[in-house]
């Protein structure tokens, strides 16, 4: 996609030469000298991952240092914390001026809390996100007990207060995995309930790579994600203290699994096919699902295989 057919983008005056890098919904756009950047700064002064964009699914743009040498520069001020962007702010890398432009308004997603209703037990349509690192038995004897510890609970806050903004129902912390669990009152899902939890995807990437910069694990941080809707029991599942929110059932039971195929089809999301089937606002059935073998059971769950990057041109399908 270029600039042109993108209503937010950087633009940036190279030696007289205009570039304009489009920023798309739940994309990550990462600045500094390496190759790996979306953005390659050849200047002495810019770290080799300098700073980072993340527009997020209703279209506001965060700005992130990745802990530079020399700091991240907006509109004359040292960016030391996580800041939302304005169309005409300007950016400075190293001697590199960047200036944002955003042509459209963003738009805000409905607060979840609006709808949310605490049951005792019943029977409920829910969505279920299970996102899982790869490889954290290696990671954690190459880092020790200890800096591992410390890495999960930063990526595990961090990972909470997104899910809170997200009007995740229940969050539930599990080793390297988390079970995250969202309501549908009405029944249906509406697409904006895909688009959060695509949000949050996109947010689980940006805490990542924020990691490795603060922790320096010994190798890249990946995780893979499986997303289901369907029905489960939900309520205040326990007793006395020890009673809390939660949901249980095959709907469940299947966005684990689907996580854990990731592996096998070689992928970093799968999407169930129910999700598209409880859709109540649109008739979406995308190209290319694949039946997804799955543990346990006899039959195929057809399912959509994801990327990272190619969420956004799934997103600028299905909306």
């Amino acid at each position: 996609m270029g600039a042109g057919e993108c209503d937010t983008y950087l633009r940036i005056d190279a030696g007289g030469i205009i570039r304009e890098i489009p920023l798309v919904r739940l994309g990550l756009c990462g600045f500094g000298r390496v190759p790996s950047n979306t953005v390659v700064l050849e200047d002495g002064l810019v770290s080799r991952e300098h700073a980072m964009v993340r527009r997020n699914a209703s279209g506001l743009c965060i700005l992130n240092d990745l802990g530079s040498t020399n700091g991240t520069w907006l509109n004359g001020r040292q960016v030391l914390a996580p800041v939302q962007l304005k169309s005409g702010d300007r950016i400075q890398i190293g001697r590199q001026i960047i200036e944002f432009v955003q042509e459209g308004t963003p738009t805000e997603l409905p607060d979840p809390a609006e709808v949310r209703t605490q049951f005792h037990m019943d029977q409920q349509l829910v969505s279920a996100m299970v996102i899982d690192m790869r490889g954290f038995t290696q990671l954690s004897a190459a880092m020790g007990e200890k800096a591992i510890a410390a890495m999960m609970a930063d990526i595990n806050r961090e990972a909470g207060e997104l899910l809170a903004t997200a009007g995740a129902w229940s969050v539930k912390f599990i080793g390297d995995a988390i079970l995250a669990i969202w309501l549908h009152p009405s029944n249906a899902l509406m697409r904006r309930d895909v688009v959060t939890v695509l949000d949050v995807v996109s947010g689980y990437q940006q805490i990542f790579r924020l990691a490795e910069k603060r922790h320096k694990p010994p190798a890249a941080l990946r995780f893979g994600c499986g997303y289901n809707a369907g029905t489960a029991s939900v309520g205040n599942i326990g007793s006395g203290t020890a009673s809390d929110f939660t949901a249980m059932g095959e709907a469940v039971n299947i966005a684990f699994l689907l996580e854990s195929a990731t592996k096998t089809y070689g992928c970093d999301i799968l999407i169930s096919g129910s999700v598209f089937s409880a859709l109540g606002d649109a008739r979406f059935r995308p190209a290319h699902m694949i039946g997804a073998d799955i543990k346990g059971y006899d039959r195929s769950v057809p399912a959509l295989a994801l990327d990272f990057g190619g969420v956004s041109d799934f997103l600028q399908a299905f909306l």
